[in-house]
């Protein structure tokens, strides 16, 4: 086993990420190797299935990962991986994202200009180097995202000054700018000023006059709004009075305010695949959904209500979006009062830093694959009852990932009571579904992603983010993907969705056990300059794995590349 320095184990963080993603892409064919006379194996990465290795790398013991003609066929998880990590014609280790992308992308530059591909390799870079002070960004979420090689990007957009890992201990306590913006140039959804006065005097800023909002914005946000509201005028800068969360860009306000709101704020930085300033559409649809949202869900997935918003008034989405707040509930005097405590669910699958087991089995104390297999099979249970049937009966399309999902957690027994849902930009909503239920979206500016008149668009997003993110983040962190992990979340789906023939989630069922399904190619879409339209591959459905249907869906496999 190799002994990694925290910066290369930093750096090989991005690049397991980066090796499987470029695997599961297509980007580049891979066979597997078995080295004598340890009997181990190593992931041969190379153009086409007849050229010679360009990069080779370990695979854990344990792995499944499965062939067919010679060639890796199976979705490679980036926690599969461990190093040694080598490029063809050396003996030396390799391990920096950045030159093993460079060396890669020969094989196939043709899917981006160097300029692009160039941009990417600073990218990853900055992953990797964010990644070296994991304990001072996001607390337990160490490794952010599960599979994109972008997982700890923070990369500036001008006019801000470029991010390094130094500024992000700031970033983690940001300081906030209160401006003054002509109510013109802003689109005040909801009682805005209203709900920000009590902020505003606890801060002693004065009011200003009638034809002008007092907006609240991160400090580091002033160049990108200064330069597409030349009109802002700067009432103060407030310090160390707030801490950043798990997305960067949402900050909980110090208890001595006595503020019940978080604010949502804009931050030109793109943040693992999207740049994370704030739409009209986001801005204008979060007390619309949260109203219905409110309605429609069980009661044991609480919402974490956006009351109000403000963004730019421009036409055109891409200014308007760089100045943007929303005001959004806090749910901690309400977990308080019923004796619960919140964890981002994403938390649960992350390792402390240094240590090989995950925070689900240090807290539950799971030592044994029988203990966390019934551990798990409890927690999508609860995951799949409350996430899944506002889907089958009304076309609501959670974004169901670990970070926008809270669990709920009773402070007496420990066990998982429910969930919170947030953010509900990523959110897909079946129009025709909902307008049979009496739901209208008059209000809503034309052309937000979040609305869809297409179901299997609404179903492919829910697969993306709490099957292929949520549950099989948590299946592989927990080691049960190759012991029964995947029967248990198979069984579960069909207990939640077909208890009987008659069920209304059978279509649903039959989509998601489809032999295929979409993997969503995170740097396609990056060297082609896609974020809202997906290239999409398709993939072996590992909800299938161990199935009497696998050995079949693999020897007939035929992958294919979509756009959505």
């Amino acid at each position: 086993m190799t002994i990694l320095s925290g910066h290369d184990q930093a750096s090989f963080e991005t690049t397991k990420r980066l090796l499987a993603e470029i695997v599961n892409e297509g980007l580049v064919s891979a066979k597997l190797e078995v080295t004598a006379p340890s009997g181990s194996q190593m992931m041969c990465i190379q153009s086409t299935p007849q050229d010679g290795s360009l990069v080779k790398v370990a695979i854990k013991a344990g792995t499944i990962i499965e062939t067919r003609d010679d060639r890796v066929v199976s979705v490679v998880r980036p926690d599969s991986l461990q190093p040694p990590v080598t490029i063809a014609g050396t003996d030396d280790g390799e391990l920096d994202p950045g030159t093993l992308f460079e060396f890669l992308s020969t094989s196939f530059g043709d899917t981006a200009s160097e300029t692009v591909l160039d941009e990417i390799v600073r990218e990853l870079r900055n992953s990797a180097d964010n990644q070296d002070r994991p304990a001072d960004w996001e607390r337990t979420l160490i490794y952010g995202h599960p599979s994109h090689p972008y997982h700890r990007l923070c990369y500036a957009q001008a006019p801000l000054r470029q991010i390094t890992p130094e500024d992000i201990p700031g970033m983690l306590t940001p300081s906030l700018a209160f401006v003054s913006v002509p109510r013109a140039n802003l689109r005040i959804t909801g009682p805005f000023e209203q709900e920000l006065q009590p902020l505003l005097e606890n801060l002693e800023i004065p009011n200003t006059i009638s034809d002008r909002v007092i907006v609240p914005c991160l400090a580091q946000q002033l160049p990108s709004i200064q330069q597409r509201f030349p009109a802002t005028i700067v009432l103060k800068l407030t310090m160390d009075c707030a801490d950043a969360q798990a997305s960067m860009r949402t900050l909980t306000l110090r208890p001595y305010l006595e503020f019940k709101y978080h604010l949502k704020l804009s931050l030109a930085c793109q943040i693992t695949s999207a740049l994370r300033t704030i739409t009209p559409w986001t801005t204008c649809g979060g007390p619309v959904q949260t109203k219905l949202l409110e309605r429609l869900l069980p009661n044991d997935l609480w919402v974490f209500r956006e009351v109000a918003a403000i963004s730019g008034s421009q036409d055109d989405f891409n200014d308007a979006r760089h100045l943007s707040c929303i005001l959004r509930d806090s749910l901690e005097v309400r977990a308080q009062a019923n004796d619960e405590t919140l964890i981002i669910a994403a938390a649960l699958a992350q390792k402390p830093c240094g240590q090989i087991r995950t925070y689900a089995e240090i807290l539950y104390g799971l030592e044994t694959i029988s203990q966390k297999k019934e551990w798990f099979q409890r927690y999508v249970t609860v995951l799949f009852q409350l996430v899944l049937p506002p889907l089958v009966q009304y076309g609501i399309g959670l974004e169901g990932h670990g970070q926008n999902l809270v669990a709920r957690i009773c402070l007496q027994t420990g066990r998982i009571k429910g969930f919170a849902v947030r953010d509900f930009g990523g959110i897909r909503m079946h129009v025709p579904t909902l307008r049979d239920h009496g739901v209208a979206f008059d209000s809503l500016p034309s052309g937000s992603a979040t609305l869809t008149d297409n179901l299997q668009n609404v179903w492919s997003k829910v697969h993306h983010s709490l099957l292929q993110n949520h549950v099989g983040l948590l299946c592989g962190a927990l080691g049960l993907e190759n012991h029964g992990g995947w029967a248990i979340t198979l069984e579960t789906l069909t207990a939640v969705l077909m208890p009987d023939k008659r069920s209304l989630g059978k279509d649903l069922f039959e989509y998601f056990t489809k032999d295929t399904m979409p993997f969503k190619c995170f740097l396609r879409m990056r060297m082609e300059g896609k974020y809202r339209d997906y290239i999409e591959r398709e993939v072996p459905n590992s909800l299938l794995l161990g199935s009497p249907r696998w050995k079949s869906i693999l020897d007939t496999y035929k992958p294919s590349l979509h756009t959505t």
